[in-house]
């Protein structure tokens, strides 16, 4: 058993989003980076709005929002998201489900006035049911922050089992034997509480899940693909970030654990739904690397964050 516990390490954020977290203030994320009217990021859309409403009007080309109610989520941020969604649906009942006090608190005082639901809570140590009942589920660039395992020794995919047990290792196995993982030849890094929370959903019958997050997979397309030099590894990458790291998403895993859950998948990037204008400007920017303004080189990480990040729309069939 002491020899098992070798094969891998356990990066947890718990701690730093509990008791350390103040701001979100250093972090871009790309629904932050939407939330002011007026950012140099939203004259390069096409659709000069905020994430909230870009992905509001996405969803609803795949979920039907008249048969939507109860709308559950977890690790809000700044509640921008929700603010919007209330915004163009008042039939909307929302809950907030977040780790970080001071996220939630923030989130209470964004959705000020509405008639909100919030629970200060770890997702992941929650039971099934609390899941049961909600109509729509969404986990926004947070997937990242959720436990994962790190150099992680492939023989733990194939060391044959024994009266010792380790509960990691076991959980690591049961990923992948149901839902049938292709396993990685050399050292890994795996998404173990995203797989986990995301298992856990399913389970609990919620019919649509929304699921957003930096991806390790993730492809540019011909015409920018010039202008980045990376492209996705499959393996989920470390992300240093003030208090903690977090860990890019490996989405084919996801999308196997809801494909065999009876989830019906669509899969793509963020620029699906936030879709840039590409136009002679931003090439210039991007050709530049975004060298000679602070704007400029907000727009050209945040033209590569929306092939960076995927996303999954998941319909219970």
């Amino acid at each position: 058993m002491s020899e098992e516990k070798t094969l891998y390490r356990l990066s947890s954020t718990e701690t730093y989003h509990r008791q350390d977290l103040e701001s979100l203030g250093w972090e871009l994320t790309v629904s932050n980076a939407l939330h002011p009217a007026g950012s140099p990021i939203r004259k390069i859309l096409k659709n000069d709005a905020s994430y909230g409403d870009l992905l509001y009007g996405f969803l609803s080309t795949h979920i039907p929002f008249a048969d939507i109610t109860k709308v559950l989520e977890i690790g809000g941020g700044y509640g921008y998201l929700m603010k919007d969604f209330l915004k163009v649906n008042r039939n909307i009942r929302p809950f907030m489900l977040d780790i970080a006090p001071a996220l939630l608190k923030k989130q209470a005082e964004t959705l000020a006035g509405h008639d909100v639901e919030y629970y200060l809570n770890d997702a992941t140590k929650m039971g099934t049911a609390f899941f049961e009942g909600f109509d729509l589920v969404i986990f926004n660039e947070n997937l990242g922050d959720f436990p994962t395992l790190t150099d992680v020794d492939p023989a733990i995919l194939h060391t044959h089992r024994t009266q010792e047990t380790d509960d990691m290792i076991a959980l690591v196995r049961h990923f992948f034997d149901l839902y049938g993982l292709e396993k990685p030849a050399l050292h890994f890094n795996l998404n173990i509480g995203a797989m986990r929370m995301l298992e856990k959903v399913c389970g609990a019958g919620v019919p649509y899940i929304f699921v957003g997050e930096h991806s390790c997979e993730w492809t540019m397309p011909p015409e920018i693909r010039p202008y980045f030099d990376a492209s996705g590894t499959g393996n989920p990458r470390r992300i240093r970030l003030k208090g903690h790291d977090e860990y890019t998403i490996r989405f084919s895993y996801l999308e196997a654990i809801a494909g065999r859950q009876g989830y019906r998948v669509r899969r793509g990037p963020f620029a699906d739904f936030i879709r840039p204008d590409i136009n002679d400007y931003v090439k210039a920017v991007l050709r530049s690397r975004g060298l000679y303004s602070d704007s400029e080189e907000i727009i050209c990480q945040f033209v590569g964050d929306l092939y960076e990040y995927e996303y999954l729309v998941l319909a219970r069939q």
